[in-house]
């Protein structure tokens, strides 16, 4: 009899209990859907994870070959866009002489004319190897930068395979590995030679990270903005890690870049995540790519 007491007088507050449940689980449901059309990222979602361990859960490539599909946020344009003298910071000839002597470059109507064998001008590791079972092998690039980049109303994100070329004519690449996971630190992280290079089954050699073999000296001059290391296929340039006080630029948005007034927008490389870009924030050269890109 105790017992039945105890619950008889408990009763009242359970069904008030599970009422309540009942009625925020209800008023969730009808909530709409977090948007990420605004470019910020819901409560609870971390940012990209700049601490070399990879990115948050949720944050990757799109779909591309059958490979592992990840849903990342874009980010809108900014309302104000740059002036179009400062976007188009170099003139077209000065663009064209950032190229390596091992890189044939020609100006032709609104774009820079890039042409490659792939093969580098740095010395590379012994491939295939241990770590990497691919050779570099020679490749017939032909890449087209626009020579006057526009800004884009939203991000877009990276495929596989290139997604700029470097000043020597070694192709970019996105921060995954071929499952989808962070190339350069972390469990899943890819061996590269001294160089930050390495070859993909293609016999591509590209790099991930800051090629640190691309200038010389092969450190950046003290206490100014890194030089020019390569270019995105949606014009803008890429620069290395720091800003014009000689450090690391502290307003680099999702893409890996930001606006000065001498360079206009631009890309730095980071030491962590994504080292080179995050996404496009530009319209992109979409002949730079060969077969399907993001589904289509």
């Amino acid at each position: 009899m105790a017992c039945y007491a105890e619950i008889m007088r408990c009763l009242p507050i359970l069904v008030l209990g599970f009422a309540m449940t009942f009625a925020i689980a209800n008023v969730q449901a009808q909530m709409p859907p977090p948007s990420f059309d605004d470019g910020r990222f819901p409560e609870g979602l971390p940012p990209p994870r700049r601490d070399g361990f990879g990115p948050p859960p949720g944050y990757g490539p799109p779909r591309f070959g059958g490979r592992p599909n990840f849903t990342r946020p874009t980010a809108q344009a900014a309302t104000q866009q740059p002036d179009e003298s400062v976007l188009s910071a170099l003139k077209p000839a000065e663009k064209k002489a950032t190229f390596s002597n091992n890189v044939k470059v020609s100006l032709t109507g609104q774009f820079l004319e890039v042409q490659s064998n792939g093969i580098p001008n740095h010395p590379t590791g012994n491939y295939p190897n241990e770590h990497n079972p691919n050779s570099i092998l020679s490749q017939d690039y032909h890449f087209r930068i626009p020579l006057k980049p526009k800004m884009a109303k939203q991000t877009t994100s990276l495929p596989f395979g290139p997604i700029g070329v470097a000043v020597n004519g070694i192709p970019f690449y996105n921060p995954y590995n071929a499952q989808g996971m962070d190339a350069v630190f972390g469990p899943n992280a890819e061996i590269f030679d001294s160089c930050c290079g390495h070859p993909d089954p293609m016999g591509r050699y590209h790099y991930h990270k800051y090629p640190i073999c691309v200038n010389s000296p092969f450190r950046d001059p003290y206490g100014k903005h890194s030089p020019l290391i390569g270019w995105a296929f949606d014009g803008f340039a890429i620069y290395g890690p720091n800003g014009e006080d000689g450090e690391p630029p502290k307003d680099l948005d999702l893409c890996n870049g930001h606006t000065d007034k001498a360079r206009g927008y631009h890309y730095h490389v980071t030491s962590g995540f994504p080292y080179v870009l995050g996404s496009y924030r530009g319209v992109v050269e979409m002949s730079n790519f060969d077969g399907p890109v993001w589904g289509r």
